[in-house]
């Protein structure tokens, strides 16, 4: 089973809030070889803005806190159980549709194509307005 975990979804693994054990419990079944997770290289400059943003507000240190996440990636990669989406000329295109057929930002549109595109059994977000995005993509079978 593959798992698309988007920008909001990867960054509640690395700093704790509401969503944070759902996302913890997806990082261990891949741990157990039970599923892949997935998501766009995209993604990874994304949370480098959030947690740049998590860092001004005191937070946390934004760069421990990327290279912990890096490693960690380099592990799940290292098993298998990871895939990283490039951000191709295919992967554009379609976003580029999907932005003038629902009117959303390129990084959703990146993300919704990179789950097209490795066929992923479920899509992870807890950003509300992607969350509307994703039920008219699913029922359109984009």
């Amino acid at each position: 089973m593959k798992i698309y975990l988007d920008t909001s979804a990867i960054i509640k693994r690395y700093v704790e809030e509401e969503g944070t054990n759902e996302v913890d419990k997806y990082f261990e079944k891949s741990y157990k070889n039970d599923i892949v997770l997935v998501f766009s290289h995209f993604n990874i400059g994304e949370c480098a803005v959030v947690f740049d943003k998590y860092e001004r507000k005191g937070m946390i240190n934004a760069k421990e806190t990327f290279k912990t996440m890096i490693n960690e990636l380099y592990v799940l990669a290292k098993l298998g159980n990871l895939i990283l989406v490039p951000v191709s000329y295919d992967i554009i295109k379609t976003s580029v549709e999907y932005i003038f057929k629902f009117h959303i930002y390129i990084a959703d549109a990146i993300q919704l194509a990179s789950f097209k595109k490795e066929n992923c059994d479920k899509f992870l977000t807890f950003d509300e307005k992607l969350k509307k995005v994703l039920q008219k993509f699913m029922s359109k079978k984009s």
